[in-house]
This record gives structure tokens, C-alpha cells and sequence, in this order.
């Protein structure tokens, strides 16, 4: 079923170079690095196939039949131990669990359009 647009196919490339350059003055207050990290992502996302790829053989492992090594069987005591009731069982404290998380840096304020 053909799809109506008001856009024609010769006004493609004016409109995206239009767009393009909308995006890049929005994307100005960000760093070379994150700007070139949004392009590349916006090219990933449009030059990725919709259906999933089919999935590749992956190569086998060559393994000479000399080179099998049969695991060693190793039988210790058999040791007697009595459980440990859990009202004995020492739990950490909070304080401590949280002490070990990393305290992340705050978000600038920035404000959004809404």
C-alpha cells in the first residue's frame, strides 16, 4: 500500500541537510566526542537490518584425541558439622552495607522542554 507525503523524493536532501543542521545546533552545547557518539548511534540505528541477522556458524574446537585429559577423582572425609542456628548468624549492619556504595555525582540542573 503506497504511503501519501506531501514530501517528494527530489525534496529529500534539502530536508534532511535542513534537519541535520536543527540537530546539530541543538547538539552545540555538548562536546565533539558526545556529538560524534549521537551520529554514530543514529547511523547504527538506520543502517541496521529490521529482521535479525541469521546467525553464523561459529568455528569448533580442534582438539587432538591425545590431548584429552580425563579429570582426576579425588574423594575427601566426610566431615561432621552441625548447622549453625540463624539467631546466631551475625547480619551486616546497614551502616556498613551502605558505606560500600559508590556515591555517584549530582545532575546538573538542565532544564527541558516540556
Amino acid at each position: 500500500m503506497p504511503v501519501e507525503s506531501w514530501m517528494t523524493p527530489e525534496d529529500t536532501a534539502a530536508l534532511a541537510a535542513q534537519a541535520t543542521s536543527l540537530i546539530d545546533a541543538t547538539l552545540s552545547r555538548l562536546p565533539n566526542s558526545e556529538r560524534d557518539a549521537f551520529w554514530a548511534s543514529v547511523r547504527k540505528c538506520y543502517n541496521t537490518p529490521y529482521n535479525d541477522p541469521k546467525p553464523r556458524a561459529l568455528p569448533g574446537l580442534q582438539t587432538a584425541q591425545s590431548a584429552v585429559i580425563k579429570p582426576a577423582v579425588i574423594t575427601a572425609p566426610a566431615v561432621e558439622r552441625s548447622p549453625i542456628p540463624m539467631h546466631q548468624v551475625a547480619a551486616p549492619r546497614v551502616e556498613v552495607a551502605m558505606a560500600a556504595i559508590p556515591v555517584l555525582p549530582a545532575f546538573g540542573s538542565e532544564s527541558h522542554a516540556s
